[in-house]
This record gives structure tokens, C-alpha cells and sequence, in this order.
């Protein structure tokens, strides 16, 4: 008997949980509904349906033992802002159930030389960037999952024209999303200038 994680989620499930062609579509929709129904309000209409059905995508995760693990992937809309949307990533569990996909992504220390930057652009020359610690994210930004790399990649607008921004890539193994490229370009310049803050490829 397959075990499901979100038990309550299925008995809470809003009307979208009738859209789901398959039953573990039904599960993660239900997931999804119940868990990010006050994050993502871009995601639903006035009566909690979805307005859109998630993008699903069943692949096989590799492997460092054994074969590959059967996954299926949902990649759900989340919300609309100014320069950026968001997504959010469900997968499939070991144990017949459906999980949030958390993307591990570095914090940040970031120092500006305000003595070498031109008259009102105090926040164009950079002096300090580097990691400072460890987060994970359940919502990505501007987020897109790939079946044949198996990589889901992000690209963060802070600012409306794009000359600052972070980009990350996280691939699919062993049954889970690593982190695998992180690049930042911190400086409000006008120009597009990342620097790679982690590269595992």
C-alpha cells in the first residue's frame, strides 16, 4: 500500500484537486494548494482552482548506486511581479507520496565601493562578494525545469533593465535537486557582468 506525505493535504484539497488527470497529479496539486495557497495567489483563481495545471515530466533520476530512480517532476506556477516571476518545483517521494523540491542557494556578502563609483551610482563598483553561508528556497525565480539535462535553472532580476541579477542551476541525482552552478553579478551598472560563486559541473 503506497504511503502518502501529505495525508491532510488530501483531505483539505480545493476544487483544483478535480483537475488532475492522474492520481499523483491529484496528490500534487493537492500538496501544492495546501501548502502555497497564501504564497503564490498568482496561482489561483477566486475560487481556488489553479488557473493553470502544472507542467509535468517524468524522467529517471540518476543513480551513484543501483539504477535510476523512476521521479516525476511538476513545475507549477507561483506568481507574477514586476521583472520576475516564480515557480515552484513538487517531486515525486521514495515513499509514494509528493514533496516541494527545496533549491539549496548560497547568501551573500556584498561590499560596495562608493569612493570609485560615478556620482549617483554608489551601488555600481563592487568591492566584496562572497559567500557567507547556506540557505534553501521552496519558490525559484524566473524557474524552468529541463527532462533532457534533468537541471532546473533560475535567473533573479534585482532590477528592472537586468544588469544585476543570479543565476542558479541544480541537477537532478540520486533523487534529489543539487546545486551544481551559482552566479551573481552584483554591481547596478548598466552591464551584465556575473561572477561564478559555485561551479560543481
Amino acid at each position: 500500500m503506497r504511503k502518502i506525505l501529505f495525508p491532510l493535504l488530501l483531505a483539505t484539497a480545493s476544487p483544483a484537486f478535480s483537475q488532475a488527470a492522474l492520481p499523483e497529479d491529484a496528490t500534487a496539486i493537492a500538496a501544492f494548494s495546501a501548502t502555497f495557497a497564501e504564497e503564490c495567489i498568482g496561482a489561483f483563481s477566486e475560487d481556488g482552482r489553479l488557473l493553470e495545471p502544472p507542467k509535468r515530466f517524468e524522467v529517471e533520476s540518476p543513480a551513484s548506486w543501483g539504477d535510476p530512480i523512476p521521479k516525476v517532476v511538476w513545475e507549477f506556477r507561483c506568481d507574477i511581479y514586476a521583472y520576475n516571476t516564480s515557480q515552484v518545483f513538487m517531486i515525486s517521494s521514495d515513499l509514494g507520496g509528493v514533496i516541494p523540491v527545496g533549491l539549496t542557494r548560497p547568501t551573500l556578502k556584498i561590499e560596495y565601493d562608493e569612493k570609485a563609483a560615478a556620482p549617483g551610482e554608489t551601488d555600481s563598483v563592487v568591492s566584496l562578494l562572497e559567500i557567507n553561508g547556506w540557505s534553501a528556497d521552496l519558490l525559484a525565480i524566473n524557474a524552468g525545469f529541463d527532462p533532457e539535462t534533468l537541471q532546473i535553472s533560475s535567473h533573479s532580476f534585482w532590477r528592472g533593465i537586468g544588469d544585476a541579477s543570479d543565476t542558479g542551476v541544480w541537477r537532478l541525482q540520486d533523487g534529489g535537486f543539487r546545486l551544481v552552478r551559482y552566479e551573481v553579478d552584483a554591481s547596478y551598472d548598466g552591464k551584465g557582468n556575473p561572477v561564478t560563486l559555485v561551479n560543481f559541473e
